[in-house]
Formats: C-alpha cells, structure tokens, sequence
C-alpha cells in the first residue's frame, strides 16, 4: 500500500515535471515580436541599420503596433521580397490600410512628417517590395517593405 502511494506520487510529480518542462519549450519557441533586430534580420540577409519609429503602449491583451525603419549597409534586391501586384487581395488590403494610416496623429507630429512622406515615396514607386506574413488571425500581421533604389524599408508588425 505504502509503495502504491510512492509510486503515485512520483508519476504524478513526473507528468507536472514533463508538462512544465513542454510548455517552457513552447513558450520559449513564441516569436517575440518586439525584438526589431531580430525579426527583421530573419528577412534582410545582409548588413542593414534600423531606426524604432514607432512602439505602442502596452495595452488590453496582447494589442501591439510597431513601426521601425532599416537602411542596408549596402543596397541590393533582397529575397522573398515581391512586388505589390503579385501579392492576393487580402495583403494588398492590409498594405493599403497601413499607407492609409496618418502616422502624424501621434506627439511629435513633426517627426512624423517625413515619415509619411517617404512612405507616401515607396508607395508609389514600381520599385518598392513586400513580404507579408499573417501572424495569429486575419487581422494580425507582419509586413517588410523595402526599395532598393531608395535603400529604404520599413518592418511594422500590428498584433490585434
């Protein structure tokens, strides 16, 4: 009887053990969407500086809206990246949502001039590429946009 209780207690300690050792892992594996420099590293395969424009405030759930801005040491065609006519409706919908979006309303508005004018610049040059990822649901999604004429890119993330 003593050695049935034993035994019951070290199988249940070894599946608490076994459940919190897999849910660390799966934890762990989660992109952190707030590290730039990593996520934009995982699309721009060379040398590239970056510029954090935006970071919204924590707020109710996991609600999140990041723009950052990335320069390439050296200018060139990075891969995966494609036009805009090639993308489905649907990205091109959240493409036109996000240039649609006045990044002006925000405090320092003067900043955000030249933001909006160089995004207002890559919108309308035939050179400028995109890599479009949903993240969790229809609405969430990770967007890379980048113009090798003007060296310009811009990696924004909107988490809902």
């Amino acid at each position: 009887m003593m050695m049935n209780r034993k035994f019951r207690i070290a199988l249940i300690a070894g599946v608490i053990a076994v459940f919190c050792v897999i849910h660390t892992c799966w934890f762990l594996s989660l992109p952190n969407y707030k590290n730039n420099k990593k996520r934009i590293a995982l699309q721009v395969d060379t040398d590239f500086s970056y510029k954090s424009i935006y970071l919204s405030e924590a707020s109710f759930g996991n609600d999140m809206t990041n723009l950052c801005r990335f320069t390439l040491k050296k200018p060139k065609q990075l891969k995966n990246f494609v036009p805009f006519s090639q993308l489905n409706k649907k990205k091109k919908d959240d493409i036109e949502t996000f240039y649609n979006t006045d990044w002006g309303d925000h405090e320092d508005d003067d900043s955000f001039d030249s933001v909006n004018e160089e995004l207002s610049s890559l919108r309308s040059s035939p050179k400028t590429r995109y890599i479009h990822h949903n993240i969790s649901n229809d609405m969430s999604y990770e967007l890379y946009i980048y113009n090798e004429e003007m060296n310009v890119g811009y990696y924004v993330v909107l988490i809902f």
